[in-house]
């Protein structure tokens, strides 16, 4: 097995170890501790995953964009290990070229699924905050009934539009488990062969 030259840090918690839109200069391996991986979608903080104990990440802004995609934050007291971006590339240009544009290809999919994912996290939190507003259904019903006739047909009109969009993002959330899913799937089956 190769030596590889690693720098060792202790994060406290609630520190930033990595940050959205900076540079990359190393990729991290969580050698103690949890992390909360954190993107920031139309003035949101997100959170769109966990890390844990062996977990690697940054290593996605050496095989794409080299911007950080996301931030990861400290849950806890953590431990990194650090391997910096040229130790990283000499390590990566040794592989065969197909598998090179194999991780290139992966890692560019990855960013993708990583921001629509992003944008449906806080349009399901926009959702939910809908679905807290129907809770005063009833009120609004026994308002409707005040109304002049014509506004209450553009009311109703409005609920009509209101619920067939719900319908819809449903039926959308359920086609993005699943797809999600198959995914997940065809992930495993590669890094298993």
């Amino acid at each position: 097995m190769e030596r590889i030259d690693v720098r060792t840090k202790k994060i406290k918690d609630g520190e930033v170890i990595i940050k959205e839109n900076t540079w990359a200069y190393y990729v991290y391996f969580l050698k103690e501790g949890n992390a909360r991986v954190v993107k920031n979608v139309d003035g949101r903080q997100v959170t769109i995953g966990t890390l844990i104990k062996g977990d690697i990440f940054g290593e996605m802004s050496f095989l794409g964009e080299p911007m950080r995609a996301f931030s990861v934050i400290a849950d806890g007291d953590v431990t990194v290990n650090m391997i910096a971006k040229g130790v990283f590339m000499d390590f990566f240009d040794t592989l065969p070229r197909d598998m090179r544009t194999r991780m290139y290809a992966m890692a560019n999919d990855l960013t993708s699924i990583t921001d629509i994912y992003s944008r449906l996290v806080v349009l399901f939190q926009n959702m939910q905050d809908s679905e807290t507003k129907i809770i005063d259904a009833k009120t609004f019903e026994m308002e409707i009934e005040k109304m002049p006739a014509f506004m209450r047909d553009v009311a109703i009109a409005i609920a009509r539009r209101y619920n067939v969009a719900v319908e819809r993002l449903t039926k959308l959330s359920s086609q993005v488990e699943e797809k999600q899913l198959r995914l997940v799937t065809q992930y495993l089956n590669l890094t298993q062969n």
